[in-house]
């Protein structure tokens, strides 16, 4: 057993299922209303659901060989280990998910290793945006 709360382990085996179609009505279903996104790129947190969905979404149609790794929890946070490439650029990172006690996501941090790894994801994170019409939405205060 991995000491998670039942609704938790639920909720992450959405995760994976959405990790793996891209079927943003999984992804809608998991986030809290009050959801915050913590982007490895820019300076402030986005709040809300459908910011988070935008960038998660945004995030499913970018990486390319998209794995996990690994998974560490200390009872309502997961943190899972990925590689994925971004074009030729190769890049390690972690998503920091942290659950209420209904299973819904309320806080999704990434961070992202090495810098050129993060520059190539910013950008393709920026064109996707821009090609599911949610830029402007995305980058607004």
């Amino acid at each position: 057993m991995n000491g998670l709360a039942p609704e938790i382990n639920m909720a992450l085996e959405r995760w994976h299922q959405f990790v793996s179609s891209g079927n943003k009505t999984i992804l809608l279903e998991l986030l809290s209303e009050d959801c915050v996104f913590h982007s490895p790129f820019l300076w402030k947190p986005k709040p809300g659901r459908d910011k988070t969905a935008m960038a998660l979404s945004a995030a499913s149609q970018v990486f390319e060989n998209f794995a996990y790794h690994r998974q560490l929890s200390d009872g309502t946070s997961i943190v899972l280990v990925f590689s994925a490439n971004i074009g030729e650029m190769s890049l390690k990172g972690i998503d920091l998910i942290r659950f209420d006690v209904q299973g819904k996501i309320v806080e999704f941090e990434v961070m992202i290793r090495p810098i050129k790894g993060l520059q190539a994801l910013a950008e393709a994170m920026t064109k996707q945006l821009m090609k599911q019409g949610d830029y402007e939405a995305f980058i607004a205060a």
